[in-house]
């Protein structure tokens, strides 16, 4: 009886102090629990023992209902009231760091950027050379040839930090744009004439470079296929390799070659 009445005020006690706990409890266990206790009365008057036992249980089932709801109520809060700012701030801080690098990348790109203007006033042109027009330092005067030859044959100049291509720096003074590459016509590196250049993309210099010299059958694009006992021919155009086919002799794979190249490289088609 004292346990009863001992859980009948840990109740009372709890929907005092947590008056929206009722939220947690449907409507209908309501119902159930208030009309046990309506009858408490008449139980403790009739000294019925078994409905006071009922009356005693079905408190302490809601005491334990109450009990497990409002911990995951307040565990959920927790959660929700700390984890959710850190994950917003992290959101926020990672786009804001993005945003700012992109920007700071434009920044560079724009301030390391040539122009034909600029490359005008530091350079002179004259038959596929440059001339220094300013000092550009102690070791280097004004009218001095610019550049150097690096160790893959190709002409190179140095202008600030950076190191570019000569024909690039040529062809953008004369048509006013940097190329992603150029192309030697004549395919002399040496020969930076502005008649000599044009633009190309890495994949057109690629197919217009020379015979490799590991090649053992004489013909760019030729092959010995050592298990056929024959000659294959294959070209490469933006990074995919096609195969022509196998030939009894070298000159008729190269001739394959030659009608391809012309027919997937166009004017960058190199057959030798």
């Amino acid at each position: 009886m004292f346990t009863f009445l001992r859980n009948v005020k840990k109740a009372a006690d709890f929907f005092s102090i947590h008056p929206d706990g009722l939220s947690f409890v449907t409507e209908r266990r309501l119902k159930d629990i208030e009309a046990s206790v309506t009858k408490l009365p008449k139980a403790i008057e009739d000294r019925t023992l078994t409905r006071i036992i009922n009356l005693e249980y079905d408190l302490y089932k809601l005491e334990r209902t109450i009990q497990s709801i409002q911990e995951k109520f307040d565990k959920e809060q927790g959660t929700l009231q700390l984890a959710l700012p850190v994950d917003q701030a992290k959101t926020n801080r990672k786009r804001k760091d993005i945003k700012l690098q992109a920007v700071e990348e434009q920044v560079k790109t724009v301030k390391s950027r040539l122009t034909q203007s600029k490359v005008k006033r530091l350079f002179k042109y004259r038959d596929g050379e440059l001339y220094w027009k300013v000092t550009p330092s102690k070791n280097v005067r004004k009218g001095n040839k610019a550049g150097s030859i690096n160790s893959e044959g190709y002409k190179q100049v140095g202008i600030g930090h950076n190191t570019y291509v000569y024909g690039r720096i040529i062809f953008l003074m004369f048509h006013g744009y940097l190329p992603e590459c150029v192309s030697y016509i004549d395919a002399n590196p040496l020969n930076t004439r502005i008649e000599n250049l044009r633009a190309a993309t890495q994949s057109q210099v690629n197919c217009y470079s020379k015979k490799q010299k590991n090649n053992t059958s004489g013909y760019k694009g030729v092959c010995l296929n050592k298990q056929k006992g024959k000659y294959s021919a294959q070209i490469w155009k933006k990074g995919k390799n096609h195969h022509l086919g196998l030939f009894d002799t070298a000159k008729e794979a190269h001739k394959a070659y030659c009608m391809a190249a012309k027919k997937l490289h166009g004017e960058f088609a190199r057959v030798a």
